[in-house]
């Protein structure tokens, strides 16, 4: 069972939801300091909504870079440090309309001005992708996310604003607000797997050279580290 009110008894019992190289694409945006998304969710929230979960990331050096790898049953983690905690994540899939940025690290991002006259660059997306974030200190974040529900009775009533503020691993927090805009969003989602099963296939084995090949790209090689939730504000 997975939705809203599933992952909220998760966290209220205390029970964690439970050599190779990533074959799956990635799909998850992965968001800087200033960053703004604005997305309209393909999760419902309700009881049994498979676009919405919980998940459990071990993040750790192997040799010399970082690796997540996925805390599951069917997965085999003893590669992991015995002193790595894994870090909490809900995860989703939303159709991404825009990324609203602070600084321009791609040349078709296009200019426009911000309320307060600031210079932004607008990333137009238009795709579905995966939002994992962490849960937050006291589940501040998730709390956020349920504040929309509660409020819309869904989670895919409208445009949903999510924000990242701080660079470090200290500074860094996020809000997740809904948003008066309205947006399309293409009616076929059938294509989209259960955000467990994505998670499985891109993070049940760590990717290692002796695995790679000439077809590997540098997206199916990157791995990336995200701050673990006792660690936002």
């Amino acid at each position: 069972m997975s939705g809203i009110a599933s992952i909220v008894k998760g966290r209220e019992d205390g029970r964690p939801q439970a050599g190779s190289r990533n074959t799956v694409p990635n799909q998850e945006i992965w968001f800087k300091d200033g960053d703004q998304a604005f997305i309209t969710s393909i999760a419902t929230g309700d009881p049994d909504d498979k676009f919405l979960d919980q998940v459990q990331m071990y993040t750790f050096r192997n040799g010399n870079r970082f690796v997540n790898l996925l805390k599951d049953d069917d997965v085999d983690t003893s590669i992991v440090p015995p002193d790595t905690r894994p870090s909490n994540k809900f995860a989703f899939w939303a159709y991404v309309h825009e990324i609203i940025h602070t600084t321009k690290r791609q040349d078709d991002w296009e200019q426009i001005e911000g309320p307060s006259g600031k210079k932004l660059f607008k990333e137009t997306v238009d795709d579905y992708k995966i939002i994992a974030l962490t849960f937050g200190r006291n589940d501040y974040l998730f709390n956020q996310l349920i504040d929309v529900y509660n409020d819309w009775g869904s989670l895919n009533k409208g445009v949903i604003r999510i924000k990242r503020t701080g660079s470090g691993m200290y500074d860094t927090s996020y809000t997740i607000a809904a948003t008066a805009r309205t947006a399309e969003v293409p009616e076929e989602v059938t294509e989209l797997v259960p955000v467990k099963e994505y998670f499985k296939e891109r993070y049940s084995a760590v990717w290692t050279p002796a695995a790679s090949n000439s077809s590997a790209t540098a997206d199916e090689k990157e791995v990336r580290v995200e701050d673990s939730d006792d660690d936002l504000f």
